[in-house]
C-alpha cells in the first residue's frame, strides 16, 4: 500500500515533535524516489519558514564599520614622522590587505544574495509569441496566460493575509475562494493592483495601456494619481482602463462576450481601427505590421474572427477591408488594392 504524508507531519518530523509512528511513516516516505521533488520543496519551504539563525544585518554592518576604522587607525599609527619614509610593517600590510579582501567578499555576498533574491523568492510563467498557457496556483485559481505575457508568483506558497502574484502582459483569472476569506491581488505596476474577492476577470497590461474587465464576482482597483492612493469598484461587466491623466474610467454593461477572446482563439472587433488591431498583432504574435498609407490606420473593423497565427488574422482583415499583404522576409506591408 503507498504510503503518503502530509506536510504538517514532514513539519513536525523536523521540528522534533512527532511521535515513534510519526516519524517511522515519514522515514519510509522520504526514501521513496517519487516523493524526493515534494520532499525537497517541503524542507525548504520548512527551513525558509524556520530559519536556525536569523542574522542581524544592521548590528553586522555597523560591527563592518567599526573594524575598517580601526584597522586605518590601527595602521596610521605605526606611520613614521613626517620627513622619514612611511611604510607600515610587512606583516601589518599583509593584515590589512587579508582583511580587505573579506571585506569586498562579504560584500559581495550581500549584493549578490540582494541582487538574486527576487528569482529565489518568486517562480515566472511566461509565454512566448503566439503561446497561449492555462496556469493553476495552489489554491485552485486558474490563469489563463496570453502570448508574451509573464506571471510570477510567490515560489514557497501564498503566505499571510494576501494571495499576491504579478502580471506582464494579458490573462484571464478564474479565482478560488478560500475559507479564511484571503484576499487576491494582481499588480501590474508599483502604482496599480486589481484586488479580488472571488471572481473571474482578465487584466491587460501593456506599453500601450491597461485594462480590466469583469465577468462575474467583484473586484477593487486600487491606484495612484498624484501621489494620492484611489479606487474603484466594478461590477460584472464593467470595463476599466487607464487613461492618459493617470486615472481609471469606468465603461458599464459591455458586452462580456469580447473579454479576452484569445482564450477561444478569437479576436473579437467592434469599430475596432486598424492601428489598434496591428499594434495587438505585434503584442501577440512578435510581427511588426506597415502601413503604405497612413489613412488605413483609421479604418475600421467589426466582426468575430476565429484565427491561429497572424498571418490567417491578416488574411481576414485585408479580404474585409480589399487591401494587400506583401511580406518580405519578416517585413509586413498593407497596402490599398
Amino acid at each position: 500500500m503507498e504510503k503518503t504524508i502530509s506536510k504538517y507531519t514532514l513539519f513536525e518530523y523536523l521540528s522534533g515533535r512527532s511521535n515513534p509512528l510519526e516519524r517511522q511513516l515519514v522515514e519510509e516516505w522520504i526514501v521513496q524516489k517519487e516523493n524526493a521533488e515534494t520532499f525537497h520543496r517541503w524542507l525548504l519551504e520548512y527551513e525558509t519558514k524556520s530559519p536556525q539563525f536569523i542574522p542581524d544585518q544592521d548590528a553586522a554592518l555597523e560591527n563592518l564599520l567599526l573594524r575598517l576604522n580601526s584597522a586605518m587607525e590601527y595602521e596610521g599609527d605605526w606611520r613614521k614622522e613626517e620627513g622619514e619614509e612611511e611604510r607600515a610593517p610587512s606583516w601589518l600590510w599583509q593584515r590589512s590587505n587579508r582583511f580587505w579582501m573579506v571585506a569586498a567578499s562579504v560584500t559581495l555576498l550581500v549584493s549578490c544574495g540582494w541582487w538574486f533574491r527576487e528569482p529565489i523568492q518568486y517562480k515566472s510563467y511566461q509565454t512566448a509569441y503566439g503561446q497561449t498557457t492555462d496556469v493553476y496556483l495552489e489554491d485552485g485559481s486558474r490563469v489563463a496566460l496570453n502570448s508574451n505575457s509573464k506571471l510570477k508568483v510567490p515560489r514557497l506558497g501564498f503566505w499571510g493575509d494576501v494571495r499576491e502574484v504579478a502580471l506582464e502582459g494579458e490573462a484571464e483569472f478564474s479565482v478560488s475562494h478560500t475559507i479564511d476569506h484571503k484576499r487576491f491581488v494582481v499588480k501590474t505596476s508599483k502604482k496599480f493592483q486589481v484586488e479580488v474577492l472571488g471572481t473571474t476577470f482578465s487584466v491587460f497590461a501593456r506599453p500601450r495601456g491597461t485594462k480590466v474587465a469583469l465577468k462575474s464576482g467583484s473586484v477593487r482597483i486600487d491606484y495612484s494619481q498624484n501621489n494620492q492612493r484611489r479606487e474603484v469598484m466594478m461590477e460584472p461587466g464593467d470595463l476599466a482602463f487607464l487613461d492618459h491623466e493617470g486615472a481609471v474610467q469606468l465603461e458599464r454593461k459591455q458586452d462580456i462576450k469580447t473579454f479576452a477572446p484569445w482564450t477561444e482563439q478569437r479576436y473579437v472587433f467592434n469599430a475596432t481601427p486598424v492601428k489598434e488591431i496591428i499594434a495587438m498583432i505585434e503584442e501577440n504574435f512578435g510581427q511588426k505590421v506597415n502601413l503604405s498609407d497612413s489613412s488605413i490606420a483609421q479604418r475600421s473593423i467589426t466582426g468575430n474572427f476565429k484565427t491561429k497565427n497572424a498571418e490567417e488574422l491578416l488574411k481576414t482583415i485585408s479580404e474585409v477591408l480589399d487591401l494587400r499583404v506583401e511580406q518580405n522576409g519578416a517585413s509586413i506591408l498593407l497596402t490599398n488594392n
